[in-house]
């Protein structure tokens, strides 16, 4: 199955990026470098009326590669240690 310009919605972004559905709606898509949504009008009732946003698969894919990064390429950081420093006596330091 070809996957180029197919239309996903949050539901599919956020399985994608395996997370929930609010954070992905509240947090991910409202990035400022997040691929603007597509909408199609569509007429309900006689009334003309904004569908639901849908992205290109290929512009969350691209995202996806820009944002992310393997864990190898993560600095991996120390927790930062509260209170203040111990202090060692001469006998035990090492």
């Amino acid at each position: 199955m070809n996957s180029q310009n197919q239309l996903w919605s949050i539901k599919r972004i956020a399985d994608f990026l395996d997370l929930s559905v609010n954070y992905t709606r509240n947090v991910i898509v409202k990035q400022a470098n997040f691929p603007e949504p597509r909408f199609s009008i569509i007429e309900v009732n006689g009334k003309k009326q904004k569908s639901k946003p849908r992205w290109l698969d290929k512009e969350i894919s691209e995202w996806v590669s820009q944002e992310y990064c393997p864990r190898s390429e993560m600095e991996e950081k120390q927790p930062v240690k509260r209170g203040r420093k111990r202090r060692v006596s001469d006998e035990f330091q090492i």
